[in-house]
């Protein structure tokens, strides 16, 4: 008996053992180290998806596990039952897994959300994609097994949204405390009772847990992150979108013969023959051959003083018309001119070239204008900056820093560049101490220490609007400098040989530093709600987003009421036009940056119902403003496109096309969707602002190197919800979005058909139109119906359609992913 009675023991701690190796080495009779998911053993013998592991190997693994994900192409041995709830720590970063089936206002698809953590209570960092109370404290054993669960199991979808077109919430909100009683219930009981019946309303004081939503794209150490950029996180509310585009796919035939053209166009007519062409190292003498005749110079630099310099202040506009005078006096003598002067002008002319009509510079120009010209001065401009190698960067090395990154934006050249660009121009400016305040400093003139603020404002300014354009944190913060916002002043008030500081006017009056002074008021304001915005983990109160509504608010009711002082100067009015509508977009660009991840939830959450309207309100400016200037000028059209355009566009799509989902009770009266619902005629108004932005945004993606995939998307979206909202007419606007990409690369290869860059190929299939082939063709294919597809099925093949699998016409012009982290010039 004893003996027996030792061996039973004696057996169950191998039971035991047998769960802590892997089953390979347990098979062979090895030691293993127990790494998880792939021990060394499995590891060196090229084995590594065979290494698994029991299920009582989760409960037993050590704390010290490395936080690995599973590879992509191995499946997990973990099994565990489906009812199982498993509990989120506010660290982990882990969405939580509820069981409990609840109601998605949008989707039957589940929404996700990933948990924040508790930070410091204040603007610095909030970002705002994913909302969570505080979770409960738990037993410290318990905390650990669940951390070590989550690790092995939602790791990869957790830290990163694979899939961005899963209809992703972002709030996903446990059960707050109950009463003391309630504390005392079994688990289980509490688990069924419905939500609202152990949850009392959110108050404007309660902490809120926030994490942002993000966009990685590529894998292992290749990696590209993009924030959460109010683009990207509303990209989800459309969880419909790629079905829809594969139905317009499936449905015209001529995609696949046109597709060889249409990756041109997706890629760029210029990026083979100009951008990516190589050229020596320029010279004085080489940047001073590339400038066109006078005329044509006179009417850029014009178009530059009034529309950008005046909105961004980098250069002393009596000094460098001054110099420009002296160079065309020199021009026959380059060992006298300057290189640096001649790039200078050469970034402004590419800065101004798409606000000027090209038949006009035309009838000015000597000699024949070649329509990749700002992107060759662009080009050079850019590499003879790069081999500069500046130690000490001076004023004149900033503004060229400055012009080139303004050029860049505006032809959309190397747009995933711009946000690590703008951080390295601020740390020059700070090593050049621009941040700090230049009246300490004798040895500076009155004239360099205004021009310094000035800079110093319009580099931060640059660095702010990138980062809210790619979805990244700013580089600096106010605390970070004392440097003032230059004077309000006329240039001609102050020159190089000033002793004595001018009077700085009142800001209600125009001069040619109106636009800056009164937006860097705001500035300080809006940097913190870019910092709030796009900090990886949160904690914040919705009251501190009321009142950062508020103040942005009282900045918006602060612009003054400009009224050029010759009321017959067209040009002047038309400044002031554009000066108050970039200022007030801009405001609102940064209450959509704060209320969008509340407002999404508005229709679920009463507290949030003020952010859905602010929200609402806030996209209509911007679009209302665009419309206007679009109906006065296209000058005026092209300065005002932004990212703050696209945000206004697709925040106003995603709340119409959910209208048809909304579950808002009747307690929420002045919900924006209840206004949709209710007064005739909202919808087809907002429908118009969108179209309207659209053709302003082709006009400016025809003019870009590159911008052919954003222009697509942006179609197909508002088709998107014109279908939702009148499905009867559903294929007629899947139509309009073949007719607009195929308008759209006829127009671009008519442009440029005269040019050499197209290379070999030409025109290619658009040689003819394409746009009347399709319409008066017969061969267009029926809308694919849903009946078709019930099981993963595809309809049978048409005459004319390549069978789906072997190729994908309509997603092969344009990348799904890529749209999701895309950036927009300033």
């Amino acid at each position: 008996m004893d003996v027996q009675g030792n061996a039973q023991p004696e057996r169950v701690r191998k039971r035991r053992r047998r769960t802590m190796a892997c089953t390979q080495c347990r098979t062979r009779k090895l030691r293993c180290d127990r790494e998880y998911p792939t021990c060394s053993r499995c590891l060196k013998s090229r084995t590594p998806s065979q290494c698994t592991y029991e299920d009582g190997f989760l409960w037993q693994q050590p704390t010290t596990v490395p936080t690995t994900a599973f590879a992509a192409d191995r499946g997990s041995a973990l099994s565990m039952p489906r009812d199982t709830p498993i509990e989120t720590p506010p660290d982990s970063g882990i969405p939580p897994v509820s069981t409990r089936s609840e109601p998605f206002p949008t989707s039957d698809t589940p929404r996700l959300a990933m948990a924040g953590g508790p930070m410091h209570h204040n603007y610095h960092g909030l970002t705002g994609h994913a909302l969570a109370p505080p979770y409960r404290s738990r037993p410290p054993d318990k905390e650990r097994k669940d951390c070590f669960l989550e690790t092995v199991l939602g790791a990869p979808k957790a830290a990163v949204n694979q899939e961005p077109y899963v209809n992703v919430g972002v709030l996903q909100r446990p059960k707050r405390p109950a009463p003391a009683e309630r504390e005392l219930q079994a688990p289980s009981q509490a688990e069924d009772e419905h939500i609202d019946e152990e949850e009392d309303p959110l108050l404007p004081t309660d902490q809120l847990d926030l994490a942002p939503r993000m966009m990685m794209r590529g894998r292992e150490t290749q990696t590209r992150f993009s924030g959460s950029g109010i683009f990207a996180s509303l990209v989800a509310q459309f969880p419909d979108i790629k079905s829809f585009a594969e139905e317009i796919k499936l449905s015209t035939p001529i995609f696949a013969q046109l597709q060889p053209d249409l990756r041109r166009v997706k890629r760029g007519l210029l990026k083979h023959m100009v951008l990516s062409r190589p050229f020596p190292d320029p010279t004085t003498a080489s940047l001073i051959s590339m400038l066109p005749s006078r005329g044509v110079v006179d009417e850029l630099v014009g178009l530059y003083i009034t529309y950008i310099e005046s909105t961004h202040r980098i250069l002393h506009v009596p000094s460098f018309l001054r110099e420009l005078d002296q160079f065309w006096a020199m021009r026959d003598s380059p060992a006298s001119i300057s290189a640096g002067f001649t790039v200078q002008v050469l970034l402004v002319l590419a800065c101004a070239w798409n606000l000027a009509d090209f038949a006009s510079l035309q009838s000015k120009s000597s000699g024949e204008l070649k329509c990749q010209s700002a992107v060759e001065w662009t080009l050079h401009a850019g590499k003879w900056i790069e081999n500069l190698h500046t130690k000490r960067p001076e004023i004149t090395s900033m503004r060229l820093s400055i012009l080139l990154i303004l050029a860049r934006n505006a032809h959309g050249m190397r747009r995933s560049q711009a946000w690590l660009t703008t951080s390295t121009l601020v740390k020059q400016a700070m090593m050049a101490g621009y941040h700090r305040d230049p009246s300490r400093y004798a040895r500076i003139s009155v004239f360099n220490k205004e021009m310094r603020r000035r800079l110093w404002t319009t580099i931060v300014e640059l660095d702010l609007q990138v980062a809210l354009d790619r979805g990244m944190p700013p580089s600096v913060q106010s605390f970070d400098y004392d440097a003032a916002p230059g004077m309000n002043i006329y240039d001609d008030e102050i020159h190089e040989n000033s002793t004595e500081v001018p009077e700085s006017r009142p800001l209600s009056e125009v001069t040619d530093s109106s636009f800056q002074s009164i937006l860097s008021r705001s500035l300080p304001l809006r940097l913190q709600a870019c910092s709030l915005m796009h900090s990886p983990r949160i904690s914040c109160r919705y009251e501190d987003i009321q009142r950062l509504d508020g103040e942005l608010n009282r900045h918006l009711s602060r612009i003054p009421a400009w009224v050029a002082a010759d009321t017959n100067d067209i040009v002047a009015q038309r400044k002031v036009m554009l000066w108050k509508g970039l200022i007030e977009t801009k405001l609102c660009q940064s209450l959509l940056s704060v209320h969008t991840p509340f407002a999404i939830e508005a229709r679920r959450e009463s507290l949030f119902a003020p952010s859905a309207r602010t929200r609402m309100d806030a996209a209509t400016r911007i679009l209302s403003t665009q419309r206007r200037l679009h109906e006065i000028s296209r000058t005026l059209s092209l300065c005002m496109l932004g990212e703050w355009t696209i945000q206004a566009y697709i925040s106003i799509c995603q709340v119409l096309h959910t209208t048809e989902f909304d579950t808002s009770p009747p307690s929420y009266p002045t919900s924006s969707t209840f206004i949709l619902h209710n007064i005739p005629g909202i919808p087809e108004s907002l429908i118009s602002l969108v179209e309207t932005a659209l053709i302003a945004l082709e006009e400016r993606s025809l003019l870009m190197t590159k911008g052919a995939k954003d222009y697509y998307f942006l179609s197909t979206i508002v088709a998107l919800v014109k279908s939702r909202l009148w499905p009867a007419q559903a294929a007629m606007y899947k139509q309009q979005v073949v007719e607009r990409v195929l308008s759209f690369a006829q127009v671009l290869f008519s442009r440029h058909m005269h040019c050499d860059h197209l290379g070999d190929k030409g025109m290619g299939n658009f040689k003819n139109n394409q746009v009347a082939a399709f319409l008066a063709g017969p061969t267009r294919a029926p809308v694919m119906q849903p009946e078709f597809d019930p099981n993963g099925m595809h309809p049978p093949p048409q005459p004319g359609v390549i069978p789906p699998g072997e190729f994908d016409p309509f997603l092969e012009i344009f990348d799904w992913e890529d749209l999701t982290s895309m950036t927009f010039p300033c």
